[in-house]
């Protein structure tokens, strides 16, 4: 556990300066708009994907709206439920912030080599186990 979370601090420190500098986005707000860009999501669903509290989902997503990469619609029928959709300005931020993450975070990942695509298949089956999914 201890080196994941080093990796992670490692690693989110330098995606999280780089897509400030770039972008005036934070980790946080990015990894939001990338659940959002996936498909379009109630807020109470996003709060419990990302296990944040409803109030940070809720500022979180105020401060997207306001830079018009996402849009809060109620849905008819559904007794006042907001679904999240990204906007075509927010596909293009997430896009564009993606690439500043990737490259913010290529050169510790790099150092993997061949591995890379090994260890991420592995970090992937220990997250689902973890969560339960047994895919």
């Amino acid at each position: 556990m201890t080196a994941l979370w080093n990796v992670w601090q490692a690693l989110s420190g330098q995606g999280e300066q780089a897509l400030r500098t770039r972008h005036g986005l934070g980790l946080r707000a990015f990894i939001t708009l990338s659940h959002i860009q996936a498909a379009p999501t109630y807020p109470a669903a996003l709060a419990q994907a990302l296990g944040l509290p409803r109030y940070e989902i809720s500022r979180v997503l105020g401060e997207l709206e306001t830079r018009g990469a996402v849009i809060r619609t109620s849905r008819p029928g559904e007794s006042g439920r907001v679904v999240v959709t990204v906007t075509p300005q927010g596909g293009a931020l997430w896009r564009s912030a993606l690439d500043t993450l990737g490259m913010a975070t290529a050169p510790a990942l790099d150092t993997l080599g061949p591995d890379r695509e090994h260890l991420t298949s592995l970090l992937t089956r220990v997250a689902q186990a973890a969560q339960g999914d047994s895919r």
